[in-house]
């Protein structure tokens, strides 16, 4: 069997997200040169990075570093590229729009979608054609949250990770939180990726938002569309205006307001 280096499996990893040496480097505050030793297999990343690295990814520590996946990897759907068919569903194979909810492999409920507004075993809150969209709402323990969905989680701490295709509103979440719209939520163990605007306690890892971001301290970098909000950043920071308490690494803005480096 070939042999895969781990800075190859990178290169891989980072091409199949679409991120050059420099966004990948953006992202987790080291430098372009790093990444390409990285890949190079000159060095290996920091230890302390590795979950940050997993995550901008979308996939597991074990799968990073090349052992079988524990679980399937997060796919959004607008990267599948197969239908896959599910044999001794409870319903006919017909046309008709149904929301599932499965725990692991076990489906837990189903629901026909005919119009707006409807709901599944109170996880699934569904408004077709509205507004909102489609949203998963949940309260109670869980480790990870994988939604092609919108989620709601307002009730409980998440352990693990976050990871939806539409917005994500929540408390504290240990892991780290993946949303393709906006993020709102309490501290976050690990970084955060959205797609539109973020709004949280403090974050462990790095931030990356297509709108503005209001946080509390980072311990890695900000990247946001908009303004950047927070306590102190551990890493660099680049936005069109930022106001912080700190910044560790280097910054760029049209304004910057901060108590200087930490």
């Amino acid at each position: 069997m070939e042999q895969i280096y781990f800075g190859e499996r990178i290169a891989a990893y980072r091409k199949e997200q679409g991120l050059t040496q420099e966004g990948l480097a953006q992202m987790l505050g080291v430098t372009n040169q790093a990444v390409s030793k990285w890949e190079s297999d000159q060095c290996c990343p920091d230890i302390m990075l590795l979950p940050a690295l997993a995550d901008v990814f979308h996939v597991t520590m074990d799968e990073l570093f090349g052992r079988a996946a524990s679980e399937q990897r997060f796919v959004p759907a607008e990267k599948q590229e197969d239908t896959v068919y599910v044999d001794g569903l409870p319903w006919p194979d017909d046309e008709d729009l149904r929301a599932v909810c499965y725990v692991g492999h076990r489906l837990v409920d189903h629901v026909d979608v005919p119009g707006r507004k409807m709901g599944l075993g109170g996880l699934l809150h569904i408004n077709i054609g509205g507004g909102d969209g489609v949203e998963l709402h949940f309260s109670g323990t869980v480790r990870d949250i994988h939604s092609a969905f919108g989620v709601v989680v307002k009730d409980s701490t998440i352990a693990g990770d976050v990871r939806a295709d539409d917005g994500v509103e929540c408390g504290d979440v240990g892991g780290s939180v993946t949303a393709g719209d906006g993020v709102t939520c309490g501290d976050v163990g690990g970084s955060v990726a959205a797609g539109d605007g973020v709004n949280c306690g403090s974050v462990g890892g790095s931030v990356q938002a297509g709108d503005g971001v209001n946080c509390g301290n980072v311990e890695g970098s900000v990247q946001a569309g908009d303004s950047i909000r927070c306590g102190n950043i551990g890493g660099n920071a680049r936005a069109e205006d930022i106001v912080c308490a700190a910044i560790g690494g280097d910054a760029q803005a049209d304004r910057i307001i901060s108590g200087g480096k930490r």
